[in-house]
């Protein structure tokens, strides 16, 4: 019976070994975290220092040196294809999909970056809502059982990078329920629930607004 016992064991430990991969440390300490929200049409992402989105997902480390990172989420066929696909497009909207997580490296001027067409939100987050959103950052990337997140796909030289996600895309899972999602796990009083497009994102977030920031 005790071997029998001790081979349990051991297989449960390996299981939850599997599916616990490890978190790294991201706690900054007591002060304020400064971030961006960034809209691009129909798209929302989060923009994050470098330094501050290295602490969330390691993997940023690979993007080429850039003071800034947009890390956004989408469906995994139509994120991951240059332009505008119609096709792509309907798929994502009228079925239950796969989803990525892109991390994108961005120069020091985020206004030019981005263009007159953008917005550019920035949010004031203490150390704990930042250490929350680092966890939601962090669990939003698939990995494998050390930690490491799967890459999907290498774009523009290496300045974007596409990992696999979790979560389902669809019309009413966007990525503008995502960054809801995050800045509620945060611990923002935002009610996600019923977002799926931009504008009701920035709606509903302009109330977090850093005051005295353009």
């Amino acid at each position: 019976m005790l071997p029998l016992l001790q081979l349990l064991w051991t297989v449960a430990a390996a299981v939850v070994f599997l599916h616990c991969a490890p978190v790294p440390p991201w706690k900054l300490g007591t002060g304020q975290v400064q971030l961006y929200l960034v809209r691009e049409r129909w798209h929302t992402g989060i923009v994050l220092p470098r330094s501050l989105a290295e602490r969330c997902i390691p993997e940023a480390a690979s993007l080429p040196p850039a003071p800034w990172v947009d890390i956004g989420w989408g469906e995994a066929d139509f994120y991951q294809t240059p332009g505008f696909d119609l096709r792509l497009a309907a798929k994502a909207i009228l079925w239950r999909n796969e989803s990525v997580v892109r991390l994108a490296a961005v120069p020091p001027e985020l206004h030019r970056f981005y263009g007159a067409e953008s917005w550019l939100l920035p949010l004031c987050l203490d150390s704990a809502q930042f250490e929350r959103l680092c966890h939601f950052l962090w669990r939003s990337l698939r990995r494998d059982s050390l930690g490491n997140a799967l890459l999907s796909s290498l774009q523009a030289s290496g300045w974007v990078r596409f990992y696999r996600a979790h979560g389902t895309y669809w019309g009413l899972q966007t990525c503008n329920t995502w960054v809801a999602q995050a800045l509620s796990a945060a611990g923002l009083p935002l009610v996600w629930h019923g977002i799926v497009l931009a504008e009701q994102l920035f709606a509903r977030v302009s109330r977090f607004r850093c005051p005295h920031t353009r």
